[in-house]
């Protein structure tokens, strides 16, 4: 139930209304059980988290193949396809890193395109992308008079630029760079992928015509649109939800204050943190403070308990702001994928394990694409939650939610640990 606080009249909500109005705003409150994705729930989806990352990895599959099965179970990934390349429902560009983003965002990208050399000024990887007008003219060209290219249509360049701040690889050709390069400014998009290989056309006849955002605008989308899809937050986890504006400390205060006056922002208290658990108390140690869309303050008494099982990809918009898992949820999480063998915790391409609103696990999967096996490497539950172990309804879930990504990836079989082969048969 929602209170207000005397003096200041700011609402009091429960952590428990906290996490559940984010699984809502994340679509993972039935997760695979609430309803098959058509067009229009891939849209509210879209919409609601903000956008769908897309990663190169493909030990088990793409991330936003994954993201989508999470969600809904298995779907036919050439619908999906035309809804986003030929039907124009969705557009590539940054979001939180490159991610699918609804085409109602679209007026805030192009924003962020005219901005990139300000917002790329100063950094290490500007000198990347610094091609040659004549490389620039050349992509530009070739676009133009022969239509859609991948980059692997282009010759291999002459210039290369060996890696140095961490890359460590040198840098593909020149032509290559430049596609990227006129893919952020906005010069070209993403027409469709022929096996997940970007196709670039020109932007005009890839993006409609409208009018890109004001800097305003801009701004508010950052802090409306993170709390549209994180719920009741903290300006510290949304400064890495959404990273397409590049906001600095000093505009994000102002953001959050120009926001808060006009009443689209409110001011909360969070009831039910506590430091028992690892998670922070009270307004946190810093005093900072929690906001929330007036609307969804609306919704909290409704809110059902989360229920259900699935996997997450490790590029999850749940996962996003980590420091938010770890502060509401208790589950510290982080990408091994780049770390060295020897030093990872707990796997290569670790999934964690959604049980009815809670991260109780992990799994370290790997889909053998050549024997149509479905590897679960290492399979290990929370040690607060080891009792589920046991636990019918836990175990009924888990082994659902492996066979259905098996299902979804084609695997003819599900090869466990031993210790969990009885447990989940």
């Amino acid at each position: 139930m929602v209170s207000s606080m005397g003096s200041r009249n700011a609402p009091r909500v429960l952590l428990e209304q906290v996490v559940r109005l984010w699984f809502e705003r994340q679509c993972l409150s039935r997760p695979r059980a609430s309803t098959a994705l058509g067009k229009r729930a891939f849209v509210a989806l879209l919409e609601s988290t903000g956008g769908i990352q897309l990663d190169s990895v493909n030990v088990v599959d793409r991330a936003h193949w994954l993201t989508l099965w999470s969600r809904f179970g298995g779907f036919d990934r050439r619908r999906v396809e035309r809804w986003v390349y030929s039907e124009r429902a969705a557009f590539e560009y940054w979001g939180h890193e490159a991610c699918i983003l609804p085409s109602a965002h679209l007026p805030e990208a192009m924003r962020r395109m005219k901005r990139i050399p300000e917002l790329w000024e100063g950094k290490a990887w500007w000198k990347h992308f610094e091609t040659s007008t004549a490389s620039r003219r050349r992509v530009l060209r070739r676009l133009r008079g022969e239509g859609p290219l991948e980059s692997s249509d282009f010759e291999r360049g002459a210039h290369e630029v060996e890696a140095d701040g961490g890359w460590g690889a040198a840098m593909p050709k020149e032509d290559k760079r430049t596609l990227k390069f006129l893919w952020h400014t906005g010069r070209i998009g993403v027409a469709s992928r022929r096996h997940f290989r970007r196709v670039y056309d020109l932007a005009s006849r890839v993006y409609p015509d409208v009018r890109a955002s004001t800097r305003r605008e801009e701004e508010d989308a950052w802090l409306l649109r993170g709390l549209a899809g994180n719920g009741i937050a903290q300006e510290a986890h949304l400064v890495n939800y959404l990273t397409a504006a590049g906001l600095k400390a000093p505009i994000r205060q102002k953001v959050i204050e120009r926001n808060l006056r006009a009443g689209r922002v409110i001011h909360v208290h969070v009831d039910g943190l506590s430091e028992s658990d690892g998670r922070k108390s009270g307004r946190s140690s810093d005093g900072a403070r929690w906001l929330a869309l007036p609307q969804h303050l609306e919704l909290l008494d409704d809110l059902a308990l989360p229920q259900g099982t699935t996997l997450l990809s490790p590029f999850d918009s749940l996962l996003w702001q980590r420091d938010r898992a770890e502060q509401l949820l208790g589950f510290r999480y982080r990408v091994e994928i780049y770390v060295p063998a020897e030093k990872r915790q707990h796997g290569y391409y670790v999934m964690p394990i959604l049980h009815d609103g809670q991260l109780v696990g992990r799994l370290d999967p790997k889909f053998h694409r050549d024997r149509n096996v479905l590897e679960v490497r290492k399979l290990s539950v929370e040690p607060r939650f080891r009792r589920l172990a046991s636990a019918h309804s836990f175990q009924r879930g888990l082994s659902d939610s492996l066979q259905s990504l098996a299902e979804f990836l084609g695997a003819s079989t599900v090869q466990l640990p031993s210790a969990w082969r009885r447990r989940l048969a």
